[in-house]
């Protein structure tokens, strides 16, 4: 299956919710506490540039490319099955942040603070 997302759409696989507490604990799922940590499947090309200039012929280049592991918002995304996978559809602004270090540690709510923070401290630069 391959899709192909228009403008500023990026397609996510949400990451499996944490199952084990750090403590040992093991943890019951729960429908109010989603996951908003995921891989980015799929990139469209970047919104088209609005300048009279190139007339939309030229777009803006996207922040995440496939691979990456995001840090999302829960609102304003959709959530669709394909061939029974469930896949989170939004636009990059939706993106808070790119979880760039070997983030296994980071899951759900209790991680998204530490990584904005180190976000926030970098000045939301990406290593190239």
């Amino acid at each position: 299956m391959v899709l192909s997302p228009l403008n500023d759409v990026v397609i996510i696989r949400r990451a499996d919710p944490q199952s084990v507490s750090d403590g040992g604990i093991i943890l019951p799922p729960s429908d109010d506490m989603t996951e908003d940590i995921g891989t980015v499947v799929y990139v469209g090309r970047g919104k088209p540039h609005k300048c009279k200039k190139c007339a939309g012929a030229t777009h803006i280049p996207m922040q995440v490319v496939a691979g990456d592991r995001v840090i999302f918002s829960t609102n304003g995304h959709q959530i669709t099955r394909i061939k029974g996978e469930e896949l989170i559809v939004l636009r990059q602004d939706s993106i808070i942040a790119v979880i760039e270090d070997d983030a296994n540690e980071v899951h759900s709510q209790r991680g998204a603070q530490e990584i904005a923070e180190t976000v926030w401290k970098t000045g939301g630069q990406r290593n190239a």
